[in-house]
């Protein structure tokens, strides 16, 4: 007989007889035949080990760091720990699965960080962000943003913060991404935004650099500096320029201009200033308080002339360069096919060529390099202190109009006097403050509009006074201005 026959008469007696049987019976016997077959044993299955990590690591520059990992083998099997992006100052002790080490500040940054957990089988990988802060104070105010954001801008897509408190020292937070959705990179300390108006008070401080220097005078006439069809150019002073009360049209503000002309238009001075020409004056100047991006483009002529330089360079010799802003650019030059380097973006970044914001709004920097500038600008640093003192006196409220100084606004929320500007452009939102009785400078920024903005920069500005002084805070409890706004025309 055959081996196949024999098996298939195996096969028939089988059948046979476990018809005779109880189902039962004839399942176990069934399962000892197959059990039968095989003579080797199990082996591990293709589990993978269990590993619990956080989804951020956080560490301080100078202070000791340790974690000890999470890590379990569900069949009991040894566990290998291997590490992608381990950086040189963290080791890994595999005895107590712990990382330890001390960063400096040359590690101040934030780092993937890749860990796979293997057993002899299989293997499970994780990923967390590895963060290093400057200071503890920098690590209290990245946890308060994130949960600001978290708990008033949910859905927010970045938010990026910097204070710089009596000592100079600059505390950085960022949270979020570089784009519109999550897909995007995160921020970094270095990405910019578009700064909108805040590039008013950096106008002002080159003109006040001006005066200081010796080159024009608060009391010249616009005419006398730079002669243009600008409406009563030769009783307009630059001291009313600098405060909005010279009766100058704003284009920005005008539905017309927007009409009128296409949004990638390439513009120089004098076509901005001969808009104002064709508008006429709107009041007599020093009469009345009117704000003006016109006039403040108008500023900016006399800006490249004085310092014989295009406002790209002029921004950048006199202002950017000498206060250490790298992160910091005058736009006259940006589209979508020549973009800013390390700029935030949204839908509406390139909609328009910022000629068209001129010295009214051009600028593009990071959070860091906004409060630096606000810090040594109203803090006294950059001009004297006669004319760093006028930037904050109230002329726009004494015409009747806004709290408004030289490129300034001027606000007294949370019982706390401060001043500095606001910005609004391009979906951009912006805020620098500046509180003179703790002399800190905060910015903050994001490249979203949304409706608790107010909210977020109250928090962040109460959390600033009363974690980055060593004077005592007098704020009104921040549940009675948490809403407050600081935001008027742009």
């Amino acid at each position: 007989m055959s081996t196949s026959t024999a098996y298939t008469s195996t096969a028939y007696m089988f059948t046979a007889f476990s018809s005779r049987l109880t189902p039962f019976l004839a399942g176990i016997i069934a399962i000892l035949i197959v059990s039968g077959c095989s003579s080797s044993p199990t082996g591990p299955e293709a589990i993978p080990p269990d590993i619990q990590v956080p989804q951020r690591l956080n560490a301080v520059a100078g202070e000791p760091f340790t974690h000890e990992l999470n890590v379990e083998d569900p069949q009991g099997l040894d566990v290998d720990i291997l590490f992608e992006g381990l950086p040189a100052w963290l080791e890994y002790n595999p005895t107590g699965k712990i990382l330890q080490g001390t960063p400096t500040a040359e590690d101040v940054g934030r780092t993937p960080l890749n860990i796979r957990a293997e057993n002899q089988v299989t293997g499970r990988n994780v990923t967390t962000q590895l963060r290093v802060f400057a200071t503890q104070q920098e690590l209290g105010l990245q946890n308060h943003l994130e949960q600001s954001m978290r708990d008033i801008t949910s859905g927010l897509l970045g938010v990026s913060v910097a204070i710089v408190d009596a000592n100079g020292e600059l505390h950085r937070a960022f949270s979020g991404n570089m784009g519109t959705s999550a897909g995007f990179p995160e921020l970094q300390a270095n990405s910019k935004y578009r700064v909108a108006s805040v590039t008013k008070p950096m106008t002002a401080a080159l003109i006040l650099k001006l005066v200081d220097e010796g080159k024009i005078s608060l009391t010249d006439f616009f005419e006398n500096l730079y002669p243009s069809p600008l409406p009563n150019a030769d009783r307009v002073t630059i001291h009313q320029m600098l405060t909005h009360t010279a009766g100058i049209y704003d284009h920005l503000n005008d539905s017309a201009f927007w009409s009128n002309f296409p949004l990638g238009r390439v513009w120089t001075t004098d076509q901005i200033i001969g808009l104002a020409a064709q508008r006429g004056a709107i009041f007599e100047p020093g009469t009345r308080y009117g704000y003006s991006n016109t006039g403040f483009c108008a500023l900016g002529a006399v800006i490249e002339q004085e310092f014989d330089a295009g406002l790209r360079q002029a921004f950048d010799q006199q202002l950017f360069v000498p206060l250490g802003l790298e992160n910091s650019v005058y736009d006259d030059f940006s589209n979508e096919s020549n973009p800013i380097p390390n700029l935030a973006i949204n839908g509406r970044s390139y909609q328009y060529h910022l000629t068209s914001a001129c010295a009214a709004g051009a600028v593009a920097a990071s959070a860091g390099d906004v409060a630096v500038f606000g810090w040594n600008l109203y803090g006294g640093r950059f001009v004297s202190e006669e004319l760093t003192n006028r930037l904050s006196i109230n002329f726009g409220a004494a015409l009747g109009g806004q709290n408004y100084g030289y490129g300034t606004r001027i606000w007294n929320i949370g019982g706390i006097r401060h001043y500095g500007h606001t910005g609004n452009l391009m979906d951009y939102r912006n805020i620098l403050m500046y509180v003179p009785g703790h002399d800190i400078a905060i910015a903050v920024h994001t490249h979203q509009p949304h409706a608790s903005w107010s909210a977020l920069t109250n928090s962040i500005f109460n959390y600033a006074i009363t974690h980055f002084s060593d004077q005592p805070a007098k704020l009104l409890p921040l549940e009675m201005w948490i809403n407050e706004s600081r935001d008027d025309e742009q």
